[in-house]
């Protein structure tokens, strides 16, 4: 009976530990994967291990976290370990209200935290001016860093005898020298467990670093972020393997040092080097401490004005706002578009990602980032310039802009053209694995197909759900009538019962190595999936679509309007523009670049699709006030049940 206990434990083992490494060791086999896919190993090649290392923004985030880590780690155990001091000499009743107020930001919602911080940054903003970015982001880290370190350092400081600090004063000692003396090294272990406990938090942080870096501070976690929105690049598993790497070899070491220091059969003579070490780790950190504490101090003058260009020579910097996986990066041998401008104009561009209109929207209306260059859909840009959030362009210092195909020169969504100068188009279809569904579809009444169940993907978005829905029941894309916005509510909610899952940029793994059969998407991420997956095609369903286009916008209060026209201008340039839309594969507004694009691409019906179908096709336009609150009411409760 003990045997099968014993069998059945180790196989109960054996298979946790399975499911919990089996991830991560697909991960670091798809990193020697020669092509991108998640799905199929095709070759065995080091390539995205060499990629990652002359990723610059990847490398330059990698820093940018290991040194908000370091100094956020190492002023909250300075400070931690101050206030913990402090709690431990208070009175019963002030120390349990102070340990209350301590641990309620272990305790509160990330969300909460970083959404209250930024909240904060942007008033002060207001207030004294200033930029949110490293500072803000310094002290959000300080800040739930700080709990940690107290919690650490207080039962140790428990544990302490009072009376060896009373007999350090008593034998002449000055109160500051018996500190570092006398009570540092009882509590060093509790203090580096508090700065290795800060440094992981501050390492891994994602939450509320995104809402208190404003623009262009970009940590290893947010970067991660912006590059998974679409597909898991492959040079994320390279540097996910090195890291997991790194994490297991330390932990070896640590534990054969433990196994060497156990097997000791002296234990005086353990005890008298234990003391030594305490002794002289004693006087080394406090001098290290307090030195650390002034490096760090300096260390963030010099890094934030660095950061600033004061170092670099005063560049002008750019920050400019866009979608993920939107311009031609350098990858896969194309253009670095950023690092051409950066070069020609002597500038330093900041370049920021998001994934929705309405998350780009919000960030800049929050005030939690300051942009120069955006780069939002129709709709979104007539609700900016209603709002009066768009400058009014220059277009002597955009001459580019007369290559604009006719019919981009004048848009519903900028009836005077003064605002925006088109980036993008394209067309709204299905895309579906031939292999998966019977036949060919041509309506969207193919995303209520029972047949499919549990293999069709839906929007994640309500203008684009809507939309569908709309076409679906002969409503135009902009209506505003509340009838017929609740039917396709409706419509929306009885499609539930067949849909695997709501995606917006997770669209590409599922098409591409077959978890669904059947999902909406925009006509150049189609022809990426495509190009991974043969048996996936495209069509615009025959009730019609939305006809979008993404063009180039300066906010309002731009500190550098000119050098933004001057992006936008180089944007419009022949070679830079063949550039960005032979490497994003969506369809180009000019006509100088469409001209000097290869045959193939310039045929393709789903890229290029004929009149007859755009004809079917609808451009969306900005809602009323009532209507969107409407829509989104109408959303949140399609998406809760």
């Amino acid at each position: 009976m003990t045997k099968r206990k014993g069998l059945f434990g180790r196989l109960w083992l054996g298979l946790m530990l399975f499911f919990l490494y089996a991830p991560i060791l697909v991960l670091i086999v798809f990193s020697f994967n020669e092509s991108k896919s998640r799905a199929f190993f095709t070759g065995f090649t080091f390539s995205w291990y060499r990629k990652l290392l002359d990723n610059t923004l990847i490398m330059s985030s990698f820093w940018n976290s290991l040194i908000m880590a370091f100094l956020s780690s190492l002023l909250a155990t300075v400070i931690g370990t101050m206030a913990a001091v402090g709690i431990s000499k208070m009175g019963k009743r002030s120390r349990s209200v102070v340990m209350n107020l301590t641990y309620l930001p272990v305790l509160n919602p990330e969300i909460v935290t970083g959404i209250s911080m930024m909240l904060l940054f942007v008033f002060f903003k207001n207030l004294f001016g200033g930029d949110l970015g490293f500072g803000t982001v310094l002290i959000a880290h300080i800040t739930f860093c700080l709990p940690y370190v107290i919690l650490n350092v207080l039962p140790k400081l428990r544990q302490v005898d009072p009376n060896i600090f009373e007999a350090a004063l008593d034998l002449g000692c000055p109160p500051v020298q018996a500190f570092f003396k006398v009570m540092i090294p009882q509590i060093s272990s509790g203090i580096v467990s508090g700065f290795m406990m800060s440094f992981t938090f501050s390492l891994d942080d994602f939450i509320i670093t995104y809402f208190t870096a404003g623009s262009g501070f970009k940590t290893l976690p947010i970067t991660i972020y912006s590059m998974v929105r679409k597909k898991v690049n492959p040079q994320i598993n390279a540097l996910s393997a090195v890291i997991f790497l790194l994490v297991l070899t330390m932990l070896i070491i640590m534990n054969v040092a433990e196994a060497r220091r156990a097997k000791r059969s002296e234990w005086e003579e353990i005890a008298r080097a234990g003391r030594s070490r305490v002794s002289r780790f004693a006087g080394r950190a406090a001098a290290g401490l307090a030195a650390a504490a002034v490096a760090g101090v300096v260390g963030v003058v010099g890094y934030r004005n660095w950061q600033s260009g004061t170092i670099t020579g005063e560049l002008p910097t750019l920050a400019v706002f866009n979608w993920g996986e939107y311009i031609s990066n350098g990858e896969d041998d194309s253009l670095d578009v950023i690092a051409e401008f950066e070069e020609e104009y002597g500038c330093v561009v900041q370049y920021d990602l998001f994934s929705t209109n309405e998350e780009m929207y919000t960030k800049i209306k929050s005030g939690s980032a300051n942009y120069d260059v955006i780069i939002p859909s129709d709709y979104m840009i007539s609700r900016m310039i209603k709002e009066d959030m768009l400058e009014k362009l220059d277009f002597d210092n955009i001459p580019n802009a007369e290559n604009l195909m006719d019919r981009f020169k004048t848009t519903d969504y900028d009836p005077t053209g003064e605002y925006s100068v088109p980036y993008t188009w394209g067309t709204v279809g299905l895309i579906y694995n031939t292999t998966m569904v019977e036949e060919e579809p041509d309506s969207w009444a193919a995303l209520w197909d029972e047949r499919q169940k549990g293999n069709i993907l839906m929007f994640l978005n309500n203008r684009d759900s809507f939309g569908i829905a709309e076409k679906l029941l002969g409503y135009s894309l902009n209506t505003t009538d509340e009838a017929e916005i609740r039917a396709c509510a409706d419509k929306l909610k009885e499609q539930k019962a067949v849909l695997q899952t709501y995606v917006m940029d997770e669209i590409f793994d599922k098409m591409e190595i077959g978890e669904a059969a059947l999902a909406p998407y925009y006509a150049g991420d189609a022809v990426t999936m495509m190009d991974e997956n043969p048996d996936l095609d495209f069509v615009v369903p025959t009730e019609g679509s939305n006809l979008f286009v993404d063009a180039m916008c300066v906010l309002k209060g731009t500190r550098q309007k000119s050098l933004a026209e001057a992006f936008i201008n180089f944007m419009c340039e022949p070679e830079i523009g063949k550039a960005n839309i032979e490497y994003i594969c969506y369809s180009t507004p000019l006509q100088s670049v469409y001209d000097i694009l290869d045959e193939e691409t310039r045929t393709n019906p789903v890229s290029y699709p004929d009149e007859e179908t755009l004809a079917r096709c609808e451009a969306f336009v900005n809602l009323p006030d009532e209507t969107n609150k409407l829509l989104q009411d109408l959303w949140n409760e399609i998406i809760a049940e």
